[in-house]
């Protein structure tokens, strides 16, 4: 069984949540297979999903659902 290179937890194959960042945009990319490492969540693809995934953001297709989410800025909080 595959281990985690963080931690050295056990990794589970699953499937997960991909979200990627490009200049102000941020895609999120839902049932993406993944080995999830069960102690500290650390996230590893397949060469094929990776693939898969860049190819997607090349072209992709309408979105399942548009979300509007919250953002915060650390650097802006009082201390």
């Amino acid at each position: 069984m595959e281990r985690c290179h963080f931690c050295g937890g056990t990794l589970v194959e699953q499937m997960t949540t991909f979200l990627y960042e490009n200049n102000d945009q941020i895609w999120i990319i839902r049932n993406v297979p993944a080995f999830v490492c069960a102690q500290c969540g650390e996230k590893e693809y397949t060469q094929e999903t990776t693939h898969r995934v860049l190819m997607f953001l090349k072209q992709p297709s309408r979105p399942a659902d548009i979300l509007h989410v919250p953002t915060y800025d650390l650097a802006m909080a009082v201390a």
